[in-house]
């Protein structure tokens, strides 16, 4: 009887368990011949607290035709997302560069869970294109 009462319980709390709703966007473009501003806005989609949300991005600039070594550029303290509610973060990448990569990844801070993993790439020449 208690077995049941407590594989009944279990079953209910991991049912309540799952993964916050979470929208981005990132913007890239170039302030000056060796600045760019990358901006990322999460926004919570729920109604509820998020439980506390890693990010990471890295990035890659290419210059002359040649890509350098992805380096890590934002990786704050975790945080939580009220319900509804956005942070904007914005990074000031100091590199000369003629088109830039960059990844993006989400992950849940408590249990290392990837929430979300999304790559982007911006061409700063005459036709500038962004892929997601």
């Amino acid at each position: 009887m208690i077995r049941t009462l407590l594989l009944i319980l279990l079953v209910a709390l991991g049912g309540c368990a799952h993964s916050p709703q979470l929208s981005t966007t990132m913007d890239i473009h170039k302030e000056s011949e060796n600045l760019v501003v990358v901006k990322l806005k999460v926004v919570n989609l729920e109604n509820r607290a998020s439980v506390p949300v890693a990010i990471e991005i890295t990035g890659q600039a290419e210059t002359n035709g040649h890509w350098e070594k992805s380096s890590s550029l934002l990786h704050p303290a975790a945080f939580v997302l009220n319900g509804k509610e956005e942070r904007d973060i914005t990074k000031l990448w100091r590199v000369p560069a003629d088109a830039v990569r960059t990844t993006l990844v989400i992950r849940e801070q408590e249990r290392g869970n990837v929430l979300k993993s999304e790559k982007f790439e911006k061409s700063f020449s005459a036709a500038p294109t962004a892929k997601q």
